[in-house]
C-alpha cells in the first residue's frame, strides 16, 4: 500500500517539490517553483562565477551556463543545454586535472562533453521527469547553450522545439524530432504548465525567450544578458536590439499574454552573474530600454572591458548593462 502511495504523489506532484538544491556530478539543482527548477554546471568543488585565492585575487572562472527544466502534468521542457562540460573528468596521475588519460580522446574533448556528465545530465533530468515525455529547446546558437546536446540526440524520445532560422543548416538536431517553434509559439506541458517563445534578435539574429505563462518566469538565456551585460555584435546587431527590447516591453504590457510586471521574474541564461541582483525583474529590462536611449545620446556611463578587440566598452545605465562597441557607439551620435 505505502509503495502505490509513494507512485501516485510522484505521478502527481512536480518532480521540483522532492528537489533540494542536490548535486548530481556536475550540476547542481535550484528548485524555483514546483515543478521548475535551474540546473547549474557547476558544484562546491568548482564553484560558479570567478574564484579568487587566499590573497583575493582571481585564479579562476566558472562562467557557467544554466539550464532551466519545466515539468507539466504530461511533458517537461529543458531550456537550455549548458557548456560541454569535461572538468567532472577525475585528476590525471600527473595531477593535471580534468583531462582525458587516453590522449587519443582529446580530439573527441574539443567538440563532446565528458561520458561522466552525459550520464550525470541525462540521470538528472530522468530522475526529475519521471515518465514525462521531455522537449528540449535552445535559446540561441552559441557552443555555451547547446554543449550538453549529446546527452539528447541519440535519445529516441526526446523531441527537440527550435527557432528554425537560429539554427538554420547547422545540422544539430534530428530532423525527424525537431518541431520549429514558428508554427508552434506555444507549448502545452499540461497541468496549467504552458510556455510561450517570443524572438528577441540582437545577441544573435534569432535569440529567444521563454515565459511560463501565468507564473510570471521568464527564461531569457542570453537575449537580454543575464545582469552582467548583454553581448552585441555589430551596429546591425544593436538596432536590431533596440527594436526587441521595445517588443518585449509590449508583449509584457499585452494583458493577452496574462504577465504581471510587478511580479516578473528573470532568469539569464548565466544566473551568476547577477550577482547581489540574484534575480532579475522588470526594472532591468526598462533600465534596458533607457539605456539604449542614452546610448544613442552619447550619455550613457561607459566602462572600458577587453572582450576581444570588439568588445571593449560596458555602457550602464540602472541595472542595465550593454557590452559593445566604443567606435560604434560614438557613430551614433553623428547619424
Amino acid at each position: 500500500m505505502r509503495s502505490c502511495l509513494v507512485l501516485l504523489l510522484a505521478l502527481v506532484l512536480p518532480p521540483a517539490a522532492f528537489t533540494q538544491g542536490r548535486i548530481v556530478g556536475p550540476y547542481t539543482l535550484h528548485p524555483i517553483i514546483p515543478g521548475v527548477v535551474r540546473i547549474e554546471d557547476a558544484n562546491p568543488g568548482n564553484p560558479a562565477g570567478i574564484h579568487l585565492d587566499e590573497q583575493g585575487k582571481p585564479k579562476g572562472l566558472n562562467n557557467c551556463s544554466d539550464m532551466y527544466l519545466i515539468a507539466g502534468r504530461d511533458q517537461a521542457l529543458l531550456i537550455d543545454l549548458s557548456n560541454a562540460i569535461t572538468w567532472d573528468l577525475p585528476p590525471r596521475t600527473d595531477g593535471t586535472a580534468g583531462r582525458l588519460a587516453n590522449p587519443a580522446e582529446r580530439d573527441v574533448r574539443g567538440a563532446m562533453p565528458s561520458p561522466t556528465a552525459v550520464a550525470s545530465l541525462q540521470t538528472l533530468v530522468g530522475e526529475e521527469i519521471g515518465s514525462r515525455k521531455l522537449q528540449v529547446t535552445v535559446t540561441h546558437l552559441h557552443g555555451d547553450h547547446t554543449g550538453m546536446l549529446p546527452a539528447f540526440t541519440d535519445d529516441p524520445h526526446v523531441t527537440f522545439w527550435i527557432h528554425a532560422d537560429e539554427f538554420a543548416g547547422k545540422d544539430l538536431f534530428p530532423a525527424e524530432r525537431t518541431i520549429p517553434t514558428a508554427g508552434h509559439p506555444s507549448l502545452d506541458l499540461g497541468g496549467g504548465f504552458i510556455v510561450d517563445v517570443v524572438e528577441v534578435p540582437g545577441h544573435t539574429d534569432h535569440s529567444t525567450v521563454y515565459f511560463l505563462r501565468g507564473k510570471n518566469l521568464l527564461f531569457s538565456g542570453d537575449a537580454i544578458g543575464s545582469g552582467g551585460g548583454v553581448w552585441l555584435f555589430s551596429a546591425d546587431a544593436f538596432a536590431r536590439y533596440r527594436q526587441s527590447v521595445d517588443r518585449l516591453i509590449a508583449y509584457i504590457r499585452d494583458p493577452a499574454h496574462g504577465v504581471d510586471e510587478s511580479r516578473l521574474r528573470i532568469f539569464g541564461g548565466h544566473y551568476w552573474q547577477a550577482r547581489d541582483k540574484r534575480t532579475l525583474t522588470m526594472q532591468y529590462i526598462l533600465d534596458m530600454q533607457k539605456l539604449i536611449v542614452q546610448i544613442h545620446a552619447g550619455t550613457a556611463r561607459e566602462e572600458e572591458v577587453a572582450f576581444g578587440p570588439y568588445l571593449n566598452r560596458n555602457f550602464i545605465s540602472g541595472e542595465a548593462i550593454i557590452t559593445w562597441n566604443k567606435a560604434d557607439a560614438d557613430r551614433l551620435k553623428t547619424e
